[in-house]
């Protein structure tokens, strides 16, 4: 049936259809359906059809086959000359209904953390289109770690990544778009049944088996580094020992919005406001009063940002137009309350007067501020954890017991966090009012912007700008004061030094470190993410002393991408689960006819095996479907089935067996869980000693080991050794005025088992 969409509706094609070539349906895992055949519609007075007309083929049964649309104009080929003259043919091509979606584009946004793969799904797809498709996606399963739809990519090529990350299926059949997981449906292909034909069945184990696996991943931050200088009054730039880990430039712009359009922007930001009281004027995003609920008259993101690294977000052009009760530029834990409120500024009145206070952790913390009548503000939070990665990724792998996940949770970090408000009143920065500076106990992994949370607001926001760069944070200790952020930045921000990606601290003209004053640089080194695994599951069936107990594999996890060694390390687990499985390694294609007439087979379908005659007992997951319609009566639908296990062919981690040329590759497998990084350990420096403080309980039989270079730590003696100690205090006595120290926490193994990265201690200071 095509409709040509003018308005003579759905027309029956069947008789226009020629024999050669025939009518044939590719359906592949995870990507659009193809339908190609081609028409002789003048014998029967059908016009040819039209780019963009509906295709529907249904079998007798009215199962459909498939639904989409002409992507081209049809080609006319010449088959002839005929009294009435020259005679053609018509050759159509189709693709699934999900090229409606695909012609619209996916706008770029934000990531996505730890969220079930059907609302990840939704969401993506709210961004093309909220109401073309329907969604059936309950019986979806899996968590994404972390997801960011690619801007260059198509709805259906984000889509199927999702999809394939996950273990699941999408496909869109008569407007509506379903996600399940693979093996969803099962096929029953059986020799002693007479469902199995062996002529049409061709299978092999085409991948060798591995139990030593190496995973290689992005450049992700190790060591955490406390570098110390001394100030003199006149020095404006220190050198760091260690290029800083900073993620790279195209990352580091998290979001920004002049609010210019004439409606909000559903792609970015979902606006609850049953109240009407929320507009876009010529000053921005504008709020006009609310219904007095906390969270009812809202403007927030609808993806997430990691609190990971330096976070910096700003609400330009604040303007308060009369009294105001709310929220302004609030990050949010869960939904948009003040109880969940990471960080944020609280606006109340009191005759008639508005005032701004911080908002830290759903309460009042800090000092609160006046703006003045008519002037204009900039609403600044700075936000810091030492981790830059707060989701792992999630990798699944399957095996006898089933789906299994390997990663996916938030990494715990403690974070600082800084609010200010700056009059920018006429375009000139004033000096920033500091509201808070301090810390959030175990600040969440993720969380939501919410520029406004209004309960009776009456301002503007003429711009949003959110920024995020590496765990780079600096503080100083003044003599005889106490210590101080330095915050990080451009001169118009009001900011007091900027860290170059060359490893340069620059402080500017107004912000020079004072004779004697300590200046305390936190940031991290950085390195190749790797990781390598291994178990006893031998390779061989046959078991002889002359083939080798270990089969490497060493590659590169090109998605989900890993982003730190532990990504890596779970990829590996995942890879490992796979590659010491037989079963994971078969590969095929078999050949049956109308098959929709037992169950219509998909791409993400089992066939479940049985070949007797061959010892042949295999589950295997359908990649790819073609149909050939032999003929239409009696039907006869001829099906090609290609099918492939996850490690016969990558389905939901992806690898190449590349290996980056800065990769320091593992020595030896790893056999235990490192122990955990000495992430919140603090210093303090004299002329004779170093201070340190590990804030954590030394394991039972173990303590903290200091050395003088890094990746050295072992048991022993030798000239990198400074001291071990059992307590948590300990001090380093100074032996120059330039030194580096390397710590990590141990236990009572034999051979002991220490952090995976160390927690540097850099000094440059006189003794």
């Amino acid at each position: 049936m095509i409709d040509n969409v003018d308005g003579k509706g759905a027309l029956d094609y069947t008789s226009a259809l020629a024999e050669k070539p025939p009518l044939r349906i590719e359906r592949e895992l995870n990507q659009p359906a193809i339908c190609s055949f081609v028409l002789v519609p003048s014998p029967v007075n059908l016009e040819v059809p039209l780019r963009f007309g509906r295709v529907v083929i249904s079998d007798d049964s009215g199962t459909a086959l498939f639904t989409g649309y002409i992507a081209t104009e049809p080609a006319m080929v010449l088959a002839g000359e005929g009294i009435a003259g020259p005679f053609y043919q018509a050759s159509i091509s189709a693709v699934s209904d999900e090229v409606l979606l695909d012609m619209q584009g996916i706008p770029q946004r934000t990531a996505l953390y730890n969220e079930p793969a059907s609302q990840v799904l939704a969401a993506l797809t709210s961004t093309v289109s909220a109401s073309q498709f329907s969604l059936n996606t309950t019986a979806a399963t899996g968590v994404v770690g972390r997801f960011v739809a690619e801007p260059s990519g198509s709805w259906s090529t984000n889509a199927g990544l999702l999809a394939a990350h996950s273990r699941n299926a999408y496909r869109a059949v008569n407007g509506s778009i379903t996600l399940v997981p693979v093996g969803t449906t099962t096929h029953v292909l059986s020799e002693s049944n007479g469902t199995l034909q062996m002529g049409h069945l061709q299978a092999s184990q085409v991948k060798a088996l591995a139990n030593d696996v190496t995973t290689c991943g992005d450049e992700e931050p190790s060591a955490y580094v406390t570098e110390v200088f001394q100030g003199d009054g006149t020095t404006t730039l220190f050198d760091l020992t260690e290029e800083p880990f900073f993620p790279p430039s195209s990352k580091t712009h998290e979001l920004a919005d002049l609010f210019q359009g004439p409606a909000v922007n559903a792609a970015v930001w979902q606006v609850r406001d049953p109240g009407q009281h929320v507009s876009l004027t010529s000053t921005g995003l504008t709020c006009a009063g609310g219904n007095g609920n906390d969270g009812q008259t809202c403007v927030s993101t609808i993806s997430s940002f990691e609190l990971g690294g330096s976070l910096i977000i700003e609400a330009n052009g604040v303007q308060f137009n009369a009294a105001s009760t709310g929220l302004l530029s609030g990050l949010y834990s869960g939904v948009i309350s003040a109880p969940d409120c990471i960080a944020g500024f609280q606006v109340t009145q009191s005759n008639g007067a508005n005032s701004v206070a911080a908002f830290v952790a759903g309460a009042v913390a800090g000092n609160a501020f006046t703006p003045a009548a008519g002037h204009v503000y900039t609403l600044r939070t700075r936000i810091y954890a030492k981790e830059m990665q707060r989701v792992l990724q999630s990798y699944y792998s399957v095996d006898d017991t089933g789906t299994r996940l390997f990663g996916g949770t938030a990494i715990p970090c403690n974070a600082s966090c800084v609010l200010e408000i700056q009059d920018t009143t006429n375009g000139v920065a004033q000096t920033p009012v500091i509201l808070y500076d301090g810390a959030i106990a175990n600040a969440p992994a993720a969380g939501v912007y919410a520029p406004l949370n209004s309960a009776g607001l009456d301002c503007s926001i003429r711009s949003v700008h959110i920024a995020q760069a590496g765990p780079e944070w600096v503080a100083s200790l003044p003599l005889g004061g106490s210590i101080v952020t330095r915050r990080i930045g451009t001169t118009a921000q009001g900011a007091d030094c900027r860290i170059e990606r060359t490893g340069k601290l620059r402080f500017y003209a107004t912000s020079v470190p004072q004779s004697g004053e300590l200046v305390f640089v936190s940031y991290r080194t950085k390195r190749r993410a790797v990781a390598r695994l291994a178990n006893n599951v031998s390779t061989s069936s046959q078991g002889p002393v002359q083939i080798p107990v270990t089969s490497r594999w060493m590659g590169t996890v090109t998605h989900p991408k890993p982003l730190s060694s532990m990504d890596c390390e779970n990829a590996a687990t995942a890879i490992l689960n796979l590659a010491s499985s037989r079963g994971a390694a078969w590969k095929g294609t078999y050949t049956g006819w109308n098959f929709e007439t037992q169950g219509d087979v998909w791409p993400g379908d089992v066939l479940a095996i049985s070949a007797t005659s061959s010892g042949m007992a295999a589950n295997v997951v359908v990649r790819k479907v073609q149909i050939e319609v032999q003929n239409t009566s009696p039907q006869l639908n001829k099906y090609t089935i290609w099918f492939a296990n996850d490690w016969a062919e990558p389905l939901a981690i992806k690898a190449s067996s590349a290996v980056p040329a800065d990769t320091w590759l593992p020595q030896q497998p790893q056999t235990v869980e490192p122990l955990d990084n000495l992430r919140d350990m603090t210093v303090s420096v004299s002329s004779s000693a170093i201070q340190v403080s590990t804030n954590v309980t030394p394991p039972s039989g173990g303590g903290f080991e200091v050395r003088r270079r890094d990746w050295s730590f072992g048991p022993g003696t030798d000239s990198d050794l400074v001291l071990r100690s059992p307590v948590s205090n300990f001090t380093i006595p100074r032996e120059a005025v330039m030194e580096q120290y390397y710590i990590r926490m141990y236990d009572g193994s034999t051979p002991p088992n220490y952090s995976r990265f160390s927690s540097a201690v850099f000094v440059n200071v006189p003794l």
